[in-house]
C-alpha cells in the first residue's frame, strides 16, 4: 500500500505565523526606536541640565545677603561678576566687600539724612575730568567723559557707580566723624604684646610671682613699642581706638586685675594687659579724637558687617572668582 504524503500547511496557518513574526520585528523595532529615543532624551536632560546650571542656576547663586531695617539685599554670582567686570583690583573678596560695604553705606546714609544725588556725581565726575576748569559746555563734557570711558573699559553705569560710592564714603566718613564726641568712657591701661600664648603665659606668671609689670614690659618679649618706652603705659583708652577685642576685654575688667592672655582683630599677637582707672566722660585729648574720627567709618562698617552681613556657608571665593574669570574670558 502506498504511504499517504502530508497534506501541506493551509494558508491560513502559514499567514497566522508571518503575522506573529512581523508582529515580534515591529514590537523589537520599537522597543530599539523607544531605547534610542530615551538615550537620547537623557543625553539632552544632562547637556540641558549642565547649561542650566551653569548659565541660568550658578548666576542665581546667593553669595550674601545684607539684612537692613530699610531693605534686604541679596548679592549673587551674577552680581559678583559684574563687579569684577568693572573693578578686577584687589583679592577674590574685593568684588563682594565693595557690593556689602556700598549696600551697607547706602543704608546708612538714608538713616542719617546723608544724601548723594546723581547731580552730586555728575558734578564730581566733571571735577575729575575737569580739575582747573570751573566752566565748560555739555558737549565739551560729553566728549570728554566718552574718551574716559573709552580708556577705562567702563560703562556709564560702573563709572557713575565707583563715583557715587567714594561720594557716599566720604560723606559719611565726615559725619560719622562729626559724632565723636569730646567726652567718653576711658581706662588708663597697661599692656604687654607678645608673640605667642607659651610667651603670655609665662608673663602672667612671674607677674603672679611678684614682678613688676614695667619691668616686664621693658623685655625684649614685647612687641609693642609704645608699651614698651612707657613701661608697659598704654595710657587713656576710649572706645573704639584699638579693636572690638581689645574694648572687649579692657572694658570688662576689674581694675588690677590682669587679663588673660587675647588676641585683637589685627593678629599681631597675644596681649596681657591691665586696668588702672576708668572714668567716665573723660575728656578726649585732641590727637585721640582726631584718629577715633579717622578710624569712625571703619569701626562703624565692621560692626555694621558684624550685625548685618550673612555670607553663604562654606563660601569659596576662589572658586566663584575662578568661575566669573572664566566667564569674562
Amino acid at each position: 500500500m502506498a504511504k499517504k504524503r502530508k497534506a501541506p500547511p493551509s494558508r491560513e496557518i502559514t499567514t497566522k505565523r508571518r503575522l506573529a513574526r512581523w508582529q515580534r520585528e515591529r514590537r523589537r523595532r520599537r522597543f530599539i526606536i523607544f531605547l534610542g529615543a530615551l538615550v537620547i532624551a537623557v543625553v539632552i536632560g544632562i547637556i540641558a541640565f549642565g547649561a542650566y546650571r551653569h548659565w541660568i542656576a550658578l548666576p542665581r547663586e546667593g553669595l550674601s545677603t545684607v539684612h537692613g531695617t530699610i531693605a534686604t539685599v541679596k548679592f549673587t554670582r551674577a552680581d559678583y561678576l559684574d563687579m569684577l567686570r568693572a573693578y578686577p583690583q584687589g583679592t577674590p573678596e574685593t568684588p563682594l566687600i565693595m557690593l556689602e560695604h556700598h549696600e551697607l553705606m547706602r543704608q546708612g546714609a538714608e538713616e542719617f539724612g546723608v544724601d548723594v544725588t546723581d547731580d552730586d556725581i555728575t558734578e564730581e565726575i566733571k571735577s575729575i575730568l575737569f580739575p582747573d576748569d570751573e566752566e565748560v559746555s555739555e558737549e565739551e563734557f560729553q566728549e570728554r567723559y566718552q574718551q574716559e570711558l573709552e580708556l577705562q573699559g567702563i560703562s556709564d553705569e560702573h563709572y557713575r557707580w565707583f563715583v557715587g560710592y567714594d561720594l557716599l564714603q566720604g560723606r559719611l566718613d565726615e559725619y560719622l566723624g562729626e559724632q565723636v564726641p569730646e567726652e567718653m568712657l576711658q581706662v588708663h591701661v597697661l599692656g604687654i604684646l607678645v608673640a605667642t600664648d607659651e610667651v603670655a603665659q609665662t608673663v602672667i606668671e612671674r607677674l603672679e610671682g611678684g614682678e613688676d609689670f614695667a619691668s616686664l614690659a621693658a623685655e625684649e618679649f614685647n612687641l609693642d613699642s609704645v608699651s614698651k618706652e612707657n613701661g608697659g603705659d598704654l595710657g587713656w583708652i576710649p572706645e573704639g581706638l584699638k579693636g572690638t577685642a581689645f574694648d572687649g576685654v579692657a572694658f570688662n575688667l576689674e581694675l588690677d586685675e590682669v587679663s588673660p592672655p587675647f588676641i585683637t582683630g589685627s593678629g599681631q599677637g597675644y596681649w596681657v594687659i591691665k586696668v588702672l582707672e576708668r572714668e567716665e566722660n573723660r575728656a578726649l585729648s585732641e590727637e585721640t579724637r582726631e584718629r577715633l574720627q579717622a578710624m569712625a567709618l571703619g569701626n562703624w562698617l565692621a560692626a555694621e558687617r558684624e550685625e548685618k552681613v550673612e555670607r553663604k556657608s562654606n563660601l569659596d571665593l576662589d572658586e566663584v572668582y575662578e568661575w566669573a574669570i572664566g566667564r569674562i574670558d
